[in-house]
């Protein structure tokens, strides 16, 4: 079981994933992430950014793709799908500092 699922709804966001997804792929540590991008539905190149992650990071990265829900259908769908002990939102069009999800992570694993 992973430690944390990362759900990251999407709604063309192509624009943004790479930085957003790039934010958590340090190689210490993605192997204890569930990261979910879950694609609602968008008409940009969405799927096709995720894809290229989900490729690369397969025993970490999924995505799901859905017609649109919304963004609570988007979050609703990765919740469902989440394997992670834990769950946080991360909106597509914004970044973690890999060094504070790095202090969660560890805090998350002694509890």
């Amino acid at each position: 079981m992973k430690t944390l699922s990362f759900i990251i709804p999407s709604y063309n966001s192509a624009q943004y994933l790479d930085k957003c997804i790039g934010s958590f792929l340090d190689p210490k540590i993605i192997d204890r992430l569930d990261i979910i991008i879950v694609n609602d539905g968008s008409t940009d190149e969405t799927p096709q950014v995720a894809q290229k992650y989900v490729d690369r990071f397969p025993h970490s990265i999924r995505l799901i793709n859905q017609v649109n829900k919304g963004h609570g259908g988007a979050v609703n769908t990765g919740i469902e799908n989440a394997t992670g002990l834990y769950f946080k939102v991360v909106d597509s069009d914004d970044w973690v500092n890999p060094a504070a999800y790095q202090e969660i992570l560890k805090a998350l694993e002694e509890l």
